[in-house]
């Protein structure tokens, strides 16, 4: 794999305590170097402490945005300067990248087809095997991609930008707010959520975004849905709101660590994971501390495998799969 060295001007909305995103653009190589010094090197992998979780080095000194497996043997991974990681049952490995700009968001909506999204709009499509990119709407910075089939797909990303492909192309659609999009997930064609920076939460029903109310302003960065009637979504300092149906509500927090992303396993576990290496877990309806920890590194992206265990990133330049 050819791996590119320049740098994107890029914001980077998920590195929160370091700067706020607001859509000023900051150069990549700045944010980088204050990320790794507040989350330190960890490149050897000496503070793992726990056995209940397998880590898998990455080749080479880049950070891990965003991975999503897409069977027991096969998965994506995305990261700075363009990276891209598949993993083959054993290892993480790179592939050939387009791009030298940062990835942050991956989807695989069949076998075979993903896309990923970047800095300066930056769109990619994965197909015969191969990954190259495609015509953007926009120049924003694009931060997540969720699909609901594979003819419709979203992304979203800096100053409320959010766009559409409909099977055969990406297309902008109108702002609501010009405020960074940081997060989107979608249930079903007409049940998707966006969250962002000053506590927004977007709902799309199938015609048309809406701003939902919300008991919070503090950035949020992670939302997921165990059901299309619960949702959770997170942010700075320890936020964490919960979705009943009908109206978001805060949710008790046992930590006021900066949370960074949300998921569930199967449907029912769920994990938060955010900056020094904190995973929550729901128990009986309340978060709670998710007993040993893989790294004290920020931890960025989550998602779980076809077998419910879930896969997360660390900016210690390690990936980690939970044993059992």
């Amino acid at each position: 794999m050819k791996l590119r060295n320049e740098h994107a001007k890029v914001n980077l909305p998920w590195t929160g305590g370091f700067r706020r995103a607001t859509g000023s653009i900051a150069a990549v190589a700045v944010a980088m170097s204050l990320l790794c010094a507040c989350s330190g090197s960890g490149r050897e992998g000496k503070d793992i402490q726990a056995s209940s979780w397998v880590p898998y080095r990455l080749p080479f000194n880049h950070v891990v945005f965003d991975l999503k497996p897409v069977g027991e043997k096969d998965g994506w991974a995305v990261g700075e300067r363009g990276l891209i990681l598949r993993f083959d049952g054993t290892q993480w490995q790179p592939v050939e990248s387009p791009v030298a700009v940062p990835l942050f968001s991956v989807a695989f909506p069949e076998p075979g087809h993903g896309w990923a999204v970047g800095a300066d709009g930056t769109i990619l499509e994965f197909s015969d095997n191969a990954w190259k990119e495609v015509p953007k709407p926009d120049r924003w910075h694009l931060t997540s991609v969720a699909f609901t089939s594979p003819t419709d797909g979203w992304a979203v990303g800096e100053r409320g930008s959010i766009i559409h492909y409909d099977g055969t192309a990406w297309r902008k659609v109108p702002f609501l707010k010009k405020v960074a999009l940081n997060r989107v997930v979608f249930n079903g064609p007409r049940d998707g959520w966006a969250v962002g920076n000053q506590g927004v939460i977007l709902h799309y029903d199938g015609t048309g975004w809406k701003e939902a109310s919300v008991p919070a302003d503090r950035t949020l960065y992670g939302i997921a849905f165990r059901s299309a009637d619960e949702g959770w979504a997170v942010g700075e300092k320890g936020t964490i709101l919960r979705y009943d149906g009908k109206s978001w509500s805060k949710a008790e927090s046992p930590v006021e660590r900066t949370f960074l992303n949300v998921a569930f396993t199967g449907g029912k576990d769920g994990y938060i994971v955010g900056r020094g290496g904190e995973i929550l877990a729901l128990r009986d309806g309340k978060w709670t501390p998710g007993g040993e920890l893989p790294t004290r590194k920020t931890l960025y992206g989550i998602s779980a495998g076809s077998d419910g265990r879930p896969w997360v990133a660390a900016t210690s330049r390690d990936i980690f799969r939970k044993r059992y």
